[in-house]
């Protein structure tokens, strides 16, 4: 096992590379523009030492206090007033991690008062940009350590790199694409791995990043007890026990931003700016119109922006019966997430596809892991017709995704529903027409999609280097050795 994970770091680490590169390469102004709120915190925590942001030279950001924002348009809407500072009504990991960034960049003359556009880029970049990338790669690594070969590894990560929302989102200061980052790390440390030697710092190194990610996204909380079972299950009560306290110091700077702004640790920014729309409303009435939004309805299902999301989520429950240690945590936070996000009455705002599942996608793209190796031709089971069916409408469902997530990353994902209908949606993402003055996206659609082809097709053709020694080493034992 040892050399089999040296030997295929090298394509992780070359997949990484490729998909930051992508990544910044859809990095697009529409949403740098668009998402101004959150650069704004970053700008006043790294260069003014403040959690509110009055009092900014960059004129982008100064008009956010006067201006009346379009809904839609601008997240200025997001903010609020306690006494004469202004706060923004988000959760402020994505500040620190901008800030991190921001920082060094501000050192070498690099400013958002100067060039908002190459810093907000950059700054988007190596925070989102970065950490989607080592996801992705990291979602790859696991996929071959639970079985898959090169090539199925290489479809399933794709499909989550680049046929999800997951794609869209990677170029954004976003609060939910990071809490979906850290979420996935916090799994892969402390439930994926079956180190026994690392237990104690892959606890409290997951327990600290799932911490981390409630301080990007209130959304995140609702991991926590589906961690805590998973850690429990998979390792052991010690490994529970460190997983808690890592998860502590994750919180702290969400704690200090709430004392230091509202004067009370535990007084949250949507409950301070009097947010009510996210508030747990049980309807059946609500639930049957938010299954429809979220599930049927062509302007803004699921199956509508990345259709392959339904064979992760049937690879997700199948893992659950398969009874995987793993599956409390992945399913667990899923349903939970799911059920949140039906008994609430806002649907997120102005975006690109239901981004409230942004931070479960990584975890519900674990469920490919099964489904790849029951479509994979060399298992000896029946219904060669049947599979080969399954994986043509796996590949029809791929590339309608990466079209389809593509057109929201080139294009921008601060622009509401009601501007993209499906079929405007998959027409944008084939080049075959514009939006607003921007062309279509051609020129790299289908040299994505010509690659993602291939990969499928030697993934359904070749058989890993294992299954060939299994092979031969059966065949030498039937016919005693003799060739």
């Amino acid at each position: 096992m040892p050399e089999r994970s040296a030997f295929h770091n090298r394509p992780a680490v070359l997949l990484f590379l490729l998909l930051w590169g992508l990544y910044g390469a859809v990095t697009n102004l529409w949403d740098q523009y668009g998402y101004n709120l959150m650069h704004a915190g970053v700008e006043a925590l790294a260069e003014r030492g403040k959690f509110s942001l009055e009092g900014s030279p960059t004129p982008r950001f100064a008009r956010m206090e006067t201006a009346t924002a379009v809904p839609g348009r601008d997240s200025s809407t997001d903010t609020f007033r306690r006494g004469e500072r202004l706060y923004a009504m988000k959760h402020p990991g994505m500040f620190f991690t901008g800030a991190i960034v921001y920082k060094p960049l501000s050192l070498v003359g690099v400013r958002y008062s100067r060039e908002y556009n190459i810093t907000t880029a950059l700054v988007s970049w190596f925070s989102s940009g970065l950490l989607g990338a080592l996801l992705v790669s990291l979602f790859f690594t696991q996929c071959q350590r639970e079985g898959l070969s090169l090539h199925t590894s290489l479809a399933a990560a794709l499909s989550l790199g680049i046929g999800s929302l997951f794609f869209p989102y990677s170029g954004i200061l976003h609060h939910d694409f990071l809490a979906a980052c850290f979420l996935y790390f916090s799994y892969y440390l402390c439930i994926h791995t079956k180190r026994k030697e690392g237990e104690v710092f892959s606890s409290l190194a997951g327990g600290f990043l799932a911490g981390y990610a409630f301080t990007c996204s209130p959304l995140a909380l609702l991991f926590f007890l589906p961690f805590a079972a998973g850690v429990a299950w998979k390792k052991g009560w010690r490994a529970l026990r460190f997983f808690l306290i890592g998860y502590i110091p994750g919180l702290a700077p969400l704690l200090v931003y709430n004392a230091a702004c509202f004067g009370n640790p535990f007084l949250l920014p949507n409950a301070a700016g009097r947010v009510t729309d996210t508030g747990l409303i049980f309807s059946l009435s609500l639930f049957l119109e938010k299954f429809s939004w979220y599930f049927l309805h062509p302007r803004s299902a699921v199956w509508s922006f990345f259709p392959v999301f339904y064979f992760a989520l049937a690879g997700l429950v199948t893992r659950a019966v398969r009874r995987e240690k793993d599956s409390i945590a992945l399913l667990g936070g899923t349903g939970l997430l799911l059920l949140y996000i039906h008994a609430i009455e806002t649907y997120g705002g102005a975006m690109y596809g239901p981004r409230y599942l942004v931070p479960c996608l990584p975890l519900v793209f674990v469920g490919l892991i099964p489904v790849m190796k029951e479509m994979t031709p060399y298992r000896k089971v029946e219904g060669i017709n049947a599979r080969t069916g399954l994986w043509f409408l796996f590949g029809a469902a791929f590339c309608m995704s990466v079209t389809i997530c593509f057109a929201g990353a080139i294009r921008g994902t601060m622009y509401g529903m009601a501007g993209h209908p499906f079929w405007h949606r998959l027409k944008l993402g084939m080049g075959l027409s514009g939006m607003n003055g921007t062309p279509g996206a051609f020129p790299l659609l289908y040299p994505l999609v010509a690659l993602a082809s291939a990969a499928f097709y030697f993934g359904n053709t070749r058989r890993p280097a294992a299954a060939t020694e299994e092979g031969s080493l059966s065949t030498s034992l039937r016919t005693g050795g003799k060739r």
